[in-house]
C-alpha cells in the first residue's frame, strides 16, 4: 500500500473523529436580580467575573449550571420571597441531578449579607452565599464549592473589589446597549433606624476618580452614551483625585 494513501486515511479518520466529537461544553449562569440599580450593576460585574471562569450568561434558568439570586433586603418580606424562589430552584436542581447534570445554587446581595448561614440552614439546596462586598471572589468560591464545600462568604473584604474584578469584554458591553450604570460609592454611615444599608452594604466607601474615569472611558469606547452614577449615598462621595497641588 502506498505510504501517502496510509497518511491520507489516517488524516481522514482524525477529521471524522473531530467532527463527531461534541464541542467542549460551556458552563452557563443564570442571574436573577432583585431591587435597585446597584444590584443590576453588581449582577453585570458578577457576570464579567464568571466569564473569566468559563461561564456564559443565559436567560433560561433550566439551562443553567449555576443559578445566582442577587437579592435586595429593602422591601418588606424580601427574604421570604428569596426562600420561596429557592424552593422552586431546589426542584429544578433535583431534576437536573436525576439527568446527571449539575446545577449549583448561590445567593448574593443584601439578603445574603443579612441572613448568612441561615440561608443554607433553611435551604440546603444552596451551595454558596456571598455578600455584595465579596462577589469578586466568586471564581475561587465556586472552585471550593465544586470540591464539596458549602461556602458562606459575607466578611467585608479588606481589598478593593473593583481592582480585582475583570473588565467586561467590549462585545458584552455593546450587547448591553447605549446606557450603563457605574457605581462610584457604596455603603452608608447614617445608621437610620428604618434602614438596613449600613448592615448589608457596610460603611461608606468611595471609588477613586481615576478608577471611575477609566471605567467610564471603557464604556464610552464600547458605544455607551449615557452613564448613570450610582451609590447608596452618592452625595457622600469623597474619592481621591488629582489636583495641581497633588492628590486630594
Amino acid at each position: 500500500m502506498d505510504l501517502n494513501t496510509i497518511e491520507r486515511d489516517d488524516i481522514d479518520a482524525v477529521a471524522e473523529g473531530m467532527a463527531a466529537a461534541p464541542a467542549a461544553a460551556t458552563r452557563k449562569v443564570f442571574i436573577k436580580t432583585y431591587g435597585c440599580q446597584m444590584n443590576v450593576y453588581d449582577s453585570q460585574r458578577m457576570t464579567d467575573a464568571l466569564a473569566a471562569d468559563g461561564y456564559t450568561a443565559t436567560d433560561a434558568i433550566g439551562e443553567a449550571d449555576l443559578v445566582l439570586l442577587n437579592t435586595c433586603h429593602i422591601r418588606e418580606k424580601a427574604a421570604e420571597k428569596v426562600y420561596s424562589e429557592l424552593g422552586r430552584i431546589r426542584d429544578m436542581k433535583a431534576e437536573r441531578a436525576l439527568a446527571g447534570r449539575e446545577m449549583l445554587v448561590g445567593v448574593a446581595g443584601c439578603v445574603a449579607q443579612a441572613e448568612g448561614a441561615e440561608i443554607i440552614r433553611r435551604s440546603p439546596a444552596v451551595d454558596l452565599v456571598i455578600g455584595p462586598q465579596t462577589y469578586h471572589r466568586l471564581p475561587d468560591v465556586l472552585a471550593r464549592v465544586r470540591g464539596g464545600e458549602k461556602i458562606v462568604e459575607t466578611d467585608y473584604a479588606i481589598e478593593d473589589k473593583f481592582e480585582h474584578l475583570p473588565q467586561p469584554k467590549r462585545a458584552e458591553v455593546i450587547k448591553r446597549g447605549v446606557t450603563a450604570f457605574l457605581t462610584v460609592q457604596e455603603g452608608c454611615d447614617k445608621f437610620c433606624t428604618f434602614c438596613v444599608v449600613p448592615y448589608t452594604r457596610g460603611s461608606e466607601v468611595s471609588r477613586p476618580v481615576a478608577q471611575i474615569v477609566a471605567e467610564a472611558e471603557r464604556l464610552a469606547e464600547a458605544g455607551v452614551r449615557e452613564v448613570t452614577l450610582l451609590g447608596q449615598n452618592v452625595n457622600a462621595w469623597h474619592g481621591r483625585g488629582e489636583t495641581k497641588g497633588g492628590k486630594t
